[in-house]
């Protein structure tokens, strides 16, 4: 089967199990921010990152991957869904991102210093993760939305989109600290 099936011809587009939805509904929007996010985080993992950040990012992926099945779904076939064993966001997933944020600020001694400024540290790999930071709170406000209308359940989506935003900005330091050391630069 080809990937070009015409079926958004229409201006419409395929939810998990024979649902369809116009490609401008607020679900859409939301699944289609946190892909997004997902092929962002593609780019900062092959930006010359430490190897420590891609197996942080591999998870957050792994993750993400979850997210957006679930986001596809709607609530009404959300049973079929977990029969199917498709992955959702769980209190464990919000609690890992927590223990990889807190795990680099003891290690590394980061600590939030007021806002950061893109690309000022020098780092593709530091800059890419504020601009996935920020796509993330993107997402994590379309998800909130959803939750406003009733058309999302899982509180654990927004709770990990808004812990991944912060594990992004720690990450982002994290790599600004890495570049300066792999250069010897002190300021």
């Amino acid at each position: 089967m080809s990937v070009i099936t015409k079926r958004g011809d229409d201006g419409e587009t395929d939810l998990m199990f024979g649902r369809r939805s116009p490609k401008t509904a607020p679900r859409i929007e939301t699944y289609g921010t946190v892909d997004e996010l997902n092929s962002l985080i593609g780019v900062v993992r092959h930006s010359g990152v430490n190897p420590r950040t891609v197996v942080v990012l591999d998870g957050v992926q792994a993750r993400l991957v979850g997210a957006m099945g679930e986001l596809a779904t709607l609530e009404e076939d959300l049973p079929k869904y977990d029969a199917k064993g498709y992955a959702r966001i769980t209190a464990e997933d919000v609690a890992w991102l927590e223990e990889q944020a807190h795990i680099l600020e003891k290690e590394c001694d980061i600590r939030f210093k007021g806002w950061a400024r893109p690309g000022k540290e020098g780092s593709l790999g530091s800059a890419y993760l504020d601009l996935a930071r920020s796509v993330c709170r993107r997402a994590e406000r379309r998800v909130v939305a959803l939750r406003l209308d009733n058309a999302l359940s899982n509180i654990n989506t927004a709770l990990f989109l808004n812990r991944l935003s912060d594990l992004c900005w720690v990450l982002a330091r994290f790599e600004a600290l890495d570049a300066k050391e792999k250069t010897g630069d002190e300021g």
